[in-house]
């Protein structure tokens, strides 16, 4: 037995349970230190009135920059917070023994001496330290940098804002168009309206919001074909345009255009559609003016230039008998206008019939190499100055309207003549192609500008720079309508300076209308 009443082997078996306390502890304590230096929140560990660090973790050290603070106090280690309100903080919780709770506070810190402050936004506690006794000898102080979240939220908060003042300048400014201006989510039903078209229907925006056509005054076949062709936006990511019609709930009786727009986010899915309409009642007015202008014109003249037609061929086989061969050529050439004239009053008249939707097409079966011959032998007896050069051959027969057929042959090699006033050769091939026959006309002559190669089978259009050549640009608008109304397709290919290429496409067999 010893002094202490143990005895050897107790002693022994009491030191070895110490040491494996011991051993218990320093393990604890490195598990402790671990998860200090390792958490994800930053950590310092202050004491004393002058608030010196004793401990601070990897974050802390990553929040103010790697210097050397430990057993200094806050002002020595962190001089740019002086003047911040933070030491006042920390001497407050000491002396109170109260926790501080701060929600993104901003403080200045240098990463390192002589460095930039930079401006961070922290969440964090001050927490008391107490000694035995419960009196505060120190501050745990703990928290988060959540820069990266504030200027984030910072940054949409602003973003919000100029997205609603962009929004009501966008409002304001939609509000004082007379077009109507409109969007709808994909299946149809609307998100927005302008007052336009609101006060046409005497709806208010409310009363539209989430509605389809169906279940707002709108007739019912119009509603029908203006969501279908909704859909059909939002189904292929393509636009839609088109005319009709429409009488308001007023009353107010008018003639309108639209335009459906597909709407993409980043993805390229459409998400909205927009869409807007305009009210080209006076000009549908005007042209309908202008169509039975042109229509009585034209039939007023058919008649008398006929007459003076004919009598002009009279006269001209008259004087030949006689032997005066220069009123006769004076008169042939008078014929010559003549026939210019009749073409254009022709013109005029398809004109008004293809507005009116009275172009009439008289379809048969017929040889299309044989008409291409016959128009080619006929246009080159009228110029001296161009080689017109067949190539190809279809060697098929074709349903369609011959006259129209070879209305638009001869509208393109006149073209071609034309407008290739330095040349002296002009292609015509004839093939086929994918279930079409195809015809082209080449000529070498001015070109077309590539931005302007559409417009040529627009109405009244006319190449610019060439105003000295005759024609009021029918020909080709009258040509495509033709083209389109026998099914195919009619496009140019042309290069300023060097020529162009006409060529049109109709299908082998074609119903009737």
């Amino acid at each position: 037995m010893g002094q202490d009443g143990l005895s050897h082997a107790e002693k022994q078996c009491y030191e070895e349970e110490l040491r494996a306390l011991k051993q218990e502890l320093e393990t604890e304590k490195r598990k402790l230190a671990d998860i200090f230096e390792q958490a994800p929140a930053f950590i310092a560990v202050l004491r004393g009135p002058d608030h010196v660090f004793e401990m601070v973790n990897g974050s802390y050290y990553k929040l103010v920059g790697h210097r050397n603070i430990i057993g200094k106090s806050v002002f020595e280690a962190l001089p740019e917070v002086r003047g911040q309100g933070y030491i006042e903080i920390l001497d407050n919780v000491l002396t109170t023994g109260r926790p501080f709770i701060g929600n993104e506070m901003k403080i200045g810190l240098q990463r390192s001496p002589g460095a930039i402050t930079e401006e961070r936004y922290l969440n964090f506690v001050y927490e008391p330290l107490r000694d035995v006794h419960t009196n505060p000898v120190g501050i745990v102080a703990h928290g988060y940098d959540i820069t990266d979240q504030v200027i984030a939220r910072q940054k949409a908060e602003q973003l919000a804002l100029q997205l609603e003042q962009q929004a009501q300048l966008f409002d304001v400014t939609l509000s004082a168009l007379k077009d109507f201006v409109y969007t709808f989510d994909t299946s149809g039903r609307f998100t927005y309206s302008n007052n336009a078209l609101l006060e046409l229907l005497g709806l208010s925006l409310d009363e539209i919001i989430g509605k389809t056509f169906h279940e707002l005054p709108y007739p019912v076949e119009l509603a029908t074909l203006l969501q279908s062709q909704i859909e059909q936006v939002a189904l292929t990511g393509k636009t839609v345009t088109d005319e009709t019609s429409y009488t308001s709930p007023m009353g107010v009786q008018g003639y309108y255009e639209y335009i459906f727009v597909p709407i993409f986010d980043s993805n390229k899915n459409v998400v909205l559609v927009a869409g807007s309409t305009r009210d080209i009642t006076v000009r549908k007015q005007l042209e309908t003016q202008k169509d039975d202008f042109m229509s009585i014109v034209s039939h007023e003249l058919k008649t008398p230039v006929t007459s003076i037609k004919a009598f002009t061929q009279v006269l001209q086989n008259r004087f030949a008998r006689a032997g005066d061969e220069r009123s006769s050529a004076l008169l042939g050439k008078m014929d010559s206008q003549l026939n210019k004239l009749t073409s254009l009053i022709g013109d005029l008249l398809d004109v008004t019939k293809i507005e009116g939707g009275k172009l009439q097409f008289n379809e048969d079966f017929f040889l299309f190499d044989e008409l291409v011959d016959e128009v080619v032998e006929e246009v080159q007896r009228t110029t001296s100055n161009h080689v017109i050069e067949k190539q190809g051959a279809t060697e098929r027969v074709v349903y369609g309207d011959r006259d129209r057929i070879e209305q638009v042959i001869v509208n393109l090699l006149t073209n071609a003549i034309k407008y290739s006033p330095h040349s002296d050769k002009i292609i015509v091939k004839s093939f086929l192609e994918q279930g079409f026959i195809a015809f082209s006309v080449q000529d070498f002559g001015v070109g077309i500008p590539y931005e302007r190669q559409q417009q040529v089978f627009e109405r009244f259009y006319r190449v610019s720079g060439n105003e000295t050549i005759p024609g009021i640009g029918l020909g080709l608008y009258i040509s495509a309508e033709i083209i389109r109304r026998q099914g195919g397709t009619i496009e140019v290919v042309s290069e300023e300076g060097k020529g162009s290429t006409f060529c049109f496409k109709i299908p082998m067999h074609h119903d009737t209308h």
